[in-house]
């Protein structure tokens, strides 16, 4: 089977994957309603899901150097449609923050190990691309799941198509283990522990993902809270803001494939990572000072692109920075990790901080935290030149 064909699949998987993620957006109104809860507590539900993609984060990656790449992504979209479905019958918070934290645990059991294989199955010099391709599947699939969700959330109510979404994750699982044979990464399984504390004496993958920490605060308060924000906080309809959600997302797949193009062909490499992740800082900041709907579709635009771009360029330096090609899966679990665990604070933070004072005041706060650690970045990524691979040193 070509490599192009299991690149679909992964992909195919990665776009309802991330469907699994956005769809509850449009519903948080719903939900919000029937249950009722407050902003803070569709917060910590939120979180729950980041909690439990961040802390299983590395257990997936050690997994996949264990028991191969194919098992450990089946079994984590395995997880994540049963846990979606969960969320569909949930009758209360403690219900929703149960059943969001186990979809976190299966997303998290997906994503390293399946970059793993488009490491396994695709050319070298085509890695870059392959590595937008697959952020950008990401967006598409969340894109599609806030405007095509939102359409079947007024129509159905928000469980049924909950149900539908994490049955399409599950019949997906079976397919992807048919069809990704042969794509359970490096034959050496042995002392995983002690390679795993080899790659991470690393000072790389500690260093990229804080550098890159703007892209992953945009993706998980635009993604997840934007749609709730432009209804209840801009009071622009239902349609109107899931317009603007699913921007964000969709034109991110159009970005992942440039930004891959461009990322595999540019030789100062570290100075445009830098600089698109402090754009993306910037510009999530100047959310608070918009509010017409032309001017914010121009910025999801932008945002959208930046974003899924500086995420790619995330992946592509830890990839090609891990000198154990083995530990490729855990290398980039790590780093989504460390992103996610922080990550998985700033819809909390962002609604305390609203629940204070205002909204403007919270996107203000999302961007400079994002600045700050693209400050950090710069300011350490140069002494580590000799640890990043061939090219990416011209900065």
């Amino acid at each position: 089977m070509g490599y192009r064909t299991q690149a679909v699949s992964i992909n195919a998987s990665r776009a309802v994957y991330a469907l699994n993620w956005f769809n509850i957006a449009p519903g948080l109104q719903y939900i919000s309603r029937d249950l009722d809860l407050s902003l803070v507590s569709l917060g910590i539900m939120t979180t729950a899901f980041y909690i439990g993609l961040s802390l299983f984060q590395m257990v997936g990656g050690l997994l996949a150097s264990r028991i191969g790449n194919r098992r450990t992504s089946v079994l984590g979209i395995t997880v994540l449609g049963i846990s979606v479905i969960a969320t569909g019958l949930s009758q209360n918070l403690a219900d929703l923050f149960v059943s969001r934290l186990f979809a976190g645990i299966g997303s998290a059991m997906f994503f390293s190990p399946a970059l793993g294989m488009l490491t396994e199955i695709v050319p070298r010099q085509r890695y870059s691309f392959h590595v937008g391709l697959f952020n950008g599947s990401f967006n598409l699939g969340g894109g599609i799941g806030i405007i095509g969700w939102d359409i079947l959330d007024q129509y159905l109510s928000w469980r049924i198509p909950l149900y539908i979404a994490g049955s399409i994750m599950v019949a997906l699982a079976v397919e992807n283990y048919v069809v990704l044979r042969g794509t359970d990464g490096s034959s050496d399984r042995s002392r995983v522990f002690r390679r795993a504390g080899t790659a991470l004496r690393s000072r790389l993958i500690w260093i990229l993902p804080i550098a890159a920490l703007s892209g992953i605060l945009s993706e998980t308060i635009i993604g997840q809270l934007f749609v709730y924000y432009a209804e209840t906080g801009l009071h622009m309809s239902p349609n109107a803001a899931s317009v603007l959600g699913t921007t964000y997302l969709l034109i991110g797949f159009v970005g992942g494939m440039m930004g891959g193009y461009i990322f595999g062909r540019i030789r100062r490499r570290i100075l445009m990572f830098l600089s698109w992740a402090a754009a993306v800082g910037i510009l999530t900041a100047v959310i608070a000072a918009i509010r017409s709907f032309p001017l914010l579709f121009l910025l999801m635009v932008v945002l959208g692109i930046l974003t899924v771009t500086v995420l790619s360029m995330l992946y592509t330096l830890t990839a090609e920075g891990t000198k154990d090609r083995g530990m490729i899966s855990f290398s980039l679990s790590f780093v989504n990790f460390l992103q996610n665990i922080i990550g998985a604070f700033s819809p909390l933070i962002f609604s305390i901080v609203r629940a204070s004072s205002d909204y403007a005041i919270s996107w203000v706060t999302i961007g400079i935290i994002g600045l700050a650690c693209v400050s950090a970045g710069y300011l350490t990524l140069g002494y580590l030149r000799s640890e990043i691979y061939g090219s990416t040193a011209n900065s």
